[in-house]
This record gives C-alpha cells, structure tokens and sequence, in this order.
C-alpha cells in the first residue's frame, strides 16, 4: 500500500464511528416515529420489554414524573421513560438488543440533549455508529445546552446489507431520558432466502437418497 493509501485509511478509521456507510440518522418533530409499521416500547408498565426487543437494565426505566432537575421526562412526556444518569440509581449506559437479524431501524424521542449523552449502534460486535448530544441537537437544529423544553424523535436508519444488533445509551452525567423506543426488525435479504432454500433443498435430497428401495425392505 503507498504512502497516500495508508494516510486516507488512517483518516477514514478515525472518522468511521460518526459517519459509517450502513447507516444515517435524522431528527425530526414531534414525539412519535413518523415510520409506519414500527413496533414502539413506551415503558409505561415500569417492565423490561422482552422477545425482539430487550432491555439489560430495570434502573433505566423511570416512573412517570421522573426527577425535575435531574433525571425530568421529555417535554409534554407524563408517563414513565427511560434514562440513563449517575443518581437516583440510575445506570450510566444501558443497552436494547435486537435478536434474530436485528433491526433495519431504530428511534426514539428524546429531551434537554446535552452533551455528555452518547449513543452507540451496534451491528454484530461491530460499533458502527457513535454520536453524542451535540450531534442529536444538531441534528434538530438546535443546541445541546440541557434545555428542558426541546424534545425531538431521532431516527437510525440502516443501508441494504447492515442490521442493527443493539443500541447503548450512556451519560455520565444527569442524564439522557428518552421514550416512545421504535423499531423495524430487518429482513433476510433475497440471498439470505436462496441459500436457505437451497440448504432445505439439500437436506431433503440426503434424506431421499438414505430412504431404503422397496427391495431393501423386504430381502
């Protein structure tokens, strides 16, 4: 490799986290995903969602009301949500992950961005996206300054070959609330289907050519 290719590759790595090619992000208004056919977890029951969707951490999840000052709900938000901090017992990161192929698609609504909230988007083991507040607010057209009345929908979305395997929420300070958790679970690719087909198809040709001739049966 020349000079000139190992430079480029140098500065590529260092940029791949916050801008990787399977996969984009947008803000948009309101407190909902504008993305039909999604799946949304609102946490209203205090529970860990379970099945597709799941959840390592009880402690992210804060009853309606919250705590003003340190852990208070999105804007207009008067139920229970979700946060990550360091009081209240709070956790500093906690993580959603996707069984199965994963999601092609990924969102929630979020509060007072600041900029020691960080999200990372996983696919596989492979971190493949990391942004912080000041992304999110960017992103939103507006400030990551903790300003308790902004609240916007963020909205991860996965190129053609690239699923989302699980999503961590981090903030080392007071704190990253989010809600309303949306999501499209991924699915297989044509090839994904040919080979199974084809591995299905195999499988009974095996299975035909062990099964014993009439004659065999009955000499």
């Amino acid at each position: 490799m020349s000079l000139s290719k190992t430079l480029l590759a140098i500065a590529l790595t260092g940029a791949a986290l916050s801008a990787h090619a399977g996969i984009s992000y947008t803000a948009t208004s309101g407190n909902t995903s504008a993305v039909s056919g999604v799946t949304t977890i609102t946490f209203d029951d205090g529970q860990l969602p379970t099945g597709f969707a799941s959840y390592d951490s009880i402690n992210a999840i804060i009853p309606a009301g919250g705590y003003p000052g340190e852990s208070a709900p999105p804007p207009n938000d008067s139920t229970g949500y979700f946060s990550v901090g360091v009081s209240h017992g709070q956790v500093s990161s906690s993580s959603v992950n996707f069984s199965g192929n994963g999601a092609s698609y990924f969102g929630y609504y979020m509060g007072s961005p600041d900029n020691y909230n960080v999200v990372t988007v996983y696919s596989g083991n492979t971190a493949i996206l990391q942004i912080n507040g000041s992304n999110m607010a960017q992103a939103a057209s507006l400030l990551a300054d903790g300003n308790q009345s902004h609240g916007f929908y963020m909205n991860f979305f996965t190129d053609q070959g690239t699923t989302i395997s699980r999503v961590t929420f981090a903030s080392s300070a007071n704190a990253f609330e989010s809600d309303n958790h949306a999501f499209a679970a991924a699915v297989p690719e044509p090839e994904t289907y040919a080979m199974l087909l084809t591995g299905l198809g195999l499988v009974g040709f095996a299975s035909r050519r062990r099964r014993p001739s009439s004659e065999e049966c009955f000499y």
